[in-house]
Order: structure tokens, then sequence, then C-alpha cells
């Protein structure tokens, strides 16, 4: 065999090598469903969040500065077995961009009830896409008027009193688990 056939069968042949452990690298973002209850506070506390479920979800309704109005969120999914939420991933992930964007909003239900919450400066605001996706740090100027976010609470609104944030988490790609 002539050297330069040699040369680019190692080539190729690292190659595909590569190719192969990218594509089965990173498992543990796959492997557990985004919806089991595990993968949100997986998600959290790596950015420094709490290891509890969030106490709210909401839509944001407005946002001044450091302050916003959200209206509470009751996402279904949070109900689910495990099993059904495997399942329901697996249909999810079978369905168009636009069959998608209709389960979810079966998913979800959006009420007229409003909630203030602040956001204190040095607060962490990830970011995170639909599947499990890994989550990014963001600034609070990422949170947009209509964004799904999950809420975990430092203090709880009492009457006219407002909500303060310790974590917030943007659900990024629309409605996520």
């Amino acid at each position: 065999m002539r050297p330069g056939k040699t040369i680019l069968l190692l080539i190729s042949l690292l190659f595909f090598s590569l190719l192969q452990g990218c594509s089965s690298g990173n498992t543990d973002a796959g492997d557990t469903p985004s919806g089991s209850a595990d993968q949100p506070v997986q998600n959290v506390t790596r950015w420094g969040g709490p290891a509890r479920q969030p106490d709210l979800w909401g839509q944001v309704k407005t946002i001044r500065g450091n302050k916003l109005t959200v209206y509470k969120v009751e996402n279904n999914a949070q109900n689910l077995s495990e099993e059904e939420r495997k399942a329901q991933r697996g249909q999810m992930q079978s369905l168009s961009p636009e069959e998608r964007a209709k389960a979810r909003a079966e998913r979800i239900k959006v009420s007229n009830e409003t909630v203030d919450v602040i956001i204190p400066v040095g607060v962490p605001v990830i970011a995170t896409g639909n599947f499990g996706a890994e989550a990014t740090e963001v600034d609070i100027s990422q949170i947009k008027q209509g964004d799904i976010i999950k809420l975990w609470l430092e203090s709880k609104p009492s009457g006219d009193e407002e909500a303060m944030a310790e974590f917030v988490q943007i659900i990024q790609g629309g409605y996520g688990q």
C-alpha cells in the first residue's frame, strides 16, 4: 500500500472514531426524561439553585427592571408517573413542530391570576431548552413577555406583598416539562 493511501485510511478511521464518540459521548442529558422529577432539580442544582421543585410556574405578563408580573401556570405533566412521562417524551419527539406546539399548549393551563415577583440582584437566571437540554446562565434581560418560567421563591406572597425569587429558569423553545 502506498504511504498516501495509508495516511488517508488512518485519517478516515480517526474521523469516524471521533464522530462515533460525539454521537454517544454525552448521554446523561438524554438518559433521564426531561419530565422526570429529578431532571429539573439536577439542572438547577448545577447552577447553585435549590434542590427542590419550583414554587411557581408562570407566564411573564410584564417585566420592569427586576420586577415581574406573571400569570400562574399549571403544567399537567407534573402529575404524571415516570412511565407516563417517558411515553409522553417519546411521543413528543415523533411529532412535527406544529403538532408539538399544540400538544404543549394543551398540557399547560395559564390562569388569569397574577403574582408579582422581585428578582434581586445576583439571583441566578438560567435558560433551558426542551427534552433535558443543557442549561446556560443568562442575564435577567433575557426574560421576555410571554416566556414560561419556573420560579423558586425565598418568600411567598401574602396579600399585597411581592414574592422574592431565589432562582429563575426560563423554558426556551416553548412550554417545557
